[in-house]
């Protein structure tokens, strides 16, 4: 636990991972809603499932570092 620990708090422009991470899932989290908000066109429910799927994967690394640095 203590080596996800150190992961969530290592800083990159100043900023911790954890932070970076969070960034990251609030844009996709976005897109995903962006993509099929506007139009309905084949190609956009690709990548709706592609942004989907990459949020769930970088929203559980998020969550997997805060949880461990909540706790070590």
């Amino acid at each position: 636990m203590t080596t996800l620990a150190e992961w969530a708090y290592t800083e990159l422009l100043g900023y911790p991972l954890l932070f970076w991470l969070g960034i990251a899932t609030y844009a996709l989290v976005a897109a995903t809603f962006g993509v099929m908000r506007f139009g309905r066109r084949p190609w956009k429910f690709r990548w709706h499932k592609g942004l989907g799927r990459t949020a769930l994967l970088v929203a559980t690394a998020h969550g997997l570092l805060a949880l461990a640095a909540y706790l070590a």
